[in-house]
C-alpha cells in the first residue's frame, strides 16, 4: 500500500502546473501566473522573517548562474511592511529575473502546494511541468545544482 501512494504522488507531481497567483510586487504593480514568459521557472514560497528563507536568498543572489535564464517567482503572505525591507536588503530589483511579492491573506498559493515549511521551492521546466519540490532546509548547493539543470 506504501509503494502505491509513493508511485501515485510522484505521478501527480509531474502533472501539477505552477500556482495561479496574484501577488503584488513590491514596486505596487500586481502580477500574476497569466504574464509569465514560457520557459523554466523557480517558485519560491517564502517569510521574509525566516531565517533558513534568509540564507537562500543570500545564497540564490551570490549564485546567479543557478538561476540565469529561469523566471524567479518569490511569494510570501506577510504584508509590504515586512517585503519591502527583505526585498531592499537582498537586493532583489537589482535582478530582472527575479519577481518578489505578497499573495496577502488568500492562502492561495500555500493552499495549492499544501506547504508546511519555508522555503517552499518549486521548479518548473520550460514546458511548465513540476520537476522537483524542496520543502525547509536542504542543502543548497543540491537545489542550485536542480535548477541548473533544468531546460
Amino acid at each position: 500500500m506504501l509503494f502505491s501512494t509513493s508511485v501515485f504522488a510522484q505521478a501527480t507531481l509531474g502533472l501539477k502546473k505552477i500556482a495561479p497567483f496574484n501577488i503584488k510586487l513590491t514596486n505596487g504593480q500586481n502580477y500574476t501566473s497569466k504574464q509569465m514568459a514560457p520557459g523554466p521557472a523557480v517558485l519560491i514560497y517564502f517569510s521574509p522573517d525566516c531565517d533558513h528563507c534568509q540564507h537562500f536568498t543570500e545564497d540564490m543572489t551570490k549564485n546567479q548562474s543557478a538561476i540565469a535564464g529561469k523566471q524567479v517567482v518569490m511569494v510570501t503572505f506577510q504584508d509590504m511592511t515586512m517585503l519591502a525591507p527583505f526585498a531592499k536588503k537582498h537586493k532583489l530589483s537589482q535582478f530582472p529575473n527575479i519577481k518578489v511579492g505578497t499573495e496577502g491573506l488568500t492562502y492561495a498559493v500555500q493552499r495549492y502546494y499544501q506547504i508546511r515549511s519555508f522555503p517552499y521551492i518549486a521548479i518548473y521546466d520550460k514546458a511548465g511541468n513540476l520537476v522537483k519540490t524542496y520543502e525547509g532546509e536542504h542543502p543548497h548547493a543540491e537545489i542550485f545544482k536542480t535548477i541548473k539543470a533544468v531546460k
